[in-house]
């Protein structure tokens, strides 16, 4: 399959045409469960979630999930991961030059893909469990004289040294992230100048999310600080952190292990009609890439 449209190449929005009060963004901690709701969630409402209040919930839900294996969810692992890879390909442009950085790496799978393509490659996360997986599977990786994986908070990317990095990618980990504006301030700081960042997340404005599930009553975070951004909400982000222009473009997102068979279905349909008739709000997922100013003269 060909890479998809690279969509729109613009210059960020103004703060004062979008911007974000400081409580958009923070986390809303919902209450436990009783075991009664958890067990009804698991039947009728999607996924479980996990109450979350601070960065040791989270390391501790994904040290969970790298302790099970962290298998892919959403349909045929090779597939997506694939698709995915087109992405950042078609966006980013990896280079043979790069240092390359995956911030919320988890497994490493994305980082051991595209590792062979650029000059060295760094994964962070937050979790040493998925640290741990992805350093497993480096030992059995044929080419990874380049490559690391480091445990480290995204919000302080402490172990990234200031204009080390031509490219930094985020994929599937923004969205977990609590203080996303703390993410991008560091991802701008360890960035070269002209260096890009790469993200990929599902939207907030996606129908599953906005509508859909809300009527049907179905749980849609795995931890209760989950919180996705619309279009307009990342860009506001992004010009806060100081990028100065982006391309971005829909992608095909359907968590299908999130959700009940039927409904499944009745977004792959509604992702097929997004795709003809251009209705981002159908696809699920949002791409973005966005450039660090070049360096003052």
């Amino acid at each position: 399959m060909p890479p998809p449209n690279p969509g729109n190449s613009t210059k960020l929005p103004t703060k004062s045409a979008v911007y974000l009060g400081a409580a958009g963004l923070e986390k809303a901690p919902l209450g436990r469960s009783s075991d009664t709701e958890r067990r009804f969630s698991w039947s009728f409402r999607g996924v479980v979630t996990t109450a979350s209040y601070d960065t040791r919930d989270i390391r501790s839900f994904f040290d969970q999930c790298a302790s099970t294996g962290s298998a892919e969810q959403h349909g045929h692992a090779q597939r997506l991961l694939e698709y995915r890879l087109r992405l950042v390909r078609s966006l980013a442009r990896p280079q043979p030059t790069d240092v390359l950085l995956d911030v919320g790496c988890g497994n490493g799978h994305h980082l051991l893909a595209l590792g062979p393509e650029v000059a060295r490659s760094v994964g962070i996360d937050i979790s040493p469990g998925m640290i741990e997986s992805a350093r497993a599977s480096l030992r059995s990786f044929p080419s990874k004289g380049n490559l690391t994986f480091e445990v480290d908070n995204a919000e302080e990317l402490s172990g990234v040294a200031d204009q080390s990095v031509d490219l930094a990618i985020c994929i599937g980990a923004f969205e977990h992230m609590l203080d996303k504006r703390s993410v991008l301030a560091s991802i701008y700081r360890v960035l070269k100048f002209g260096g890009r960042f790469f993200c990929l997340t599902p939207r907030a404005d996606y129908i599953w999310y906005r509508t859909i599930a809300p009527l049907l009553g179905v749980a849609t975070k795995h931890l209760s600080s989950d919180r996705m951004v619309t279009h307009n909400e990342f860009f506001a982000l992004l010009d806060e952190a100081g990028f100065y222009r982006t391309r971005s473009a829909p992608w095909t997102f359907i968590p299908k292990g999130d959700m009940p068979a039927a409904a499944a279905l009745l977004l792959t349909i509604l992702d097929a009609i997004g795709r003809r008739a251009r209705l981002n709000s159908f696809r699920g997922g949002l791409s973005v890439c966005a450039w660090k100013g070049a360096k003052p003269t």
